[in-house]
């Protein structure tokens, strides 16, 4: 196995079907960095577990998987590639203006309840209300301080978390009853016990 030299062919089709025959298979050709930046998405800035995929030559990304023809990277060439992608950064302070979502969870083990909420559909003003429920979120994570958790490659951003104590949480679901959609009322109101909140800011 060497280096591609030239654009990498690579397959992809669902990997959720119930019949793995009648998957339709698509062909998406990548660049070197391209590659590297989807197999970033599940191995992390990690360069002896992403040369073994590549040597394996497949992947899984959302629903899909990826395949192609398995090659071996030098170490410096590999290194080269990885530089043009962020690194986790703890001494980057949590800035609202570029937080992306808000990932509501409670302790449930082994697998906690999550439920997502975007700027998108939470920065939506109700009739009659200055502020938005996300107006409302973001200012209190800055309150809180954010503690920086980890550079995510699969949501191209950095995570920070919020402890809430349920003095927090009742304050948050209050103005979420008084200024979010009805659909994220729902989520947050009928959801868990929720015990934090992950927050995605872009770089």
């Amino acid at each position: 196995m060497t280096e591609p030299s030239e654009l990498i062919q690579v397959k992809y089709s669902e990997d959720t079907a119930q019949f793995a025959d009648l998957r339709p298979v698509r062909r998406q050709p990548m660049t070197l960095p391209e590659l590297v930046g989807l197999v970033l998405t599940s191995t992390g800035k990690h360069p002896e577990r992403l040369r073994e995929r590549l040597a394996k030559g497949t992947c899984t990304y959302n629903i899909y998987r990826y395949w192609w023809e398995g090659f071996a990277i030098d170490p410096p060439r590999l290194e080269t590639v990885l530089a043009e992608f962020p690194d986790p950064d703890p001494a980057l302070l949590f800035d609202p203006a570029l937080c992306l979502w808000a990932r509501f969870f409670d302790d449930q083990q082994p697998v906690p309840h999550q439920t997502l909420i975007e700027k998108e559909e939470a920065g939506r003003r109700r009739w009659f209300r200055r502020r938005s429920f996300w107006d409302s979120l973001m200012e209190f994570s800055q309150n809180r301080q954010p503690a920086y958790q980890d550079y995510s490659y699969y949501h191209h951003a950095d995570l920070y978390r919020v402890a809430l104590a349920a003095g927090n949480l009742a304050q948050v679901l209050n103005d979420c009853r008084r200024l979010a959609p009805r659909a994220v009322q729902h989520r947050l109101w009928h959801g868990s016990l929720w015990v934090g909140i992950e927050l995605g800011c872009r770089r």
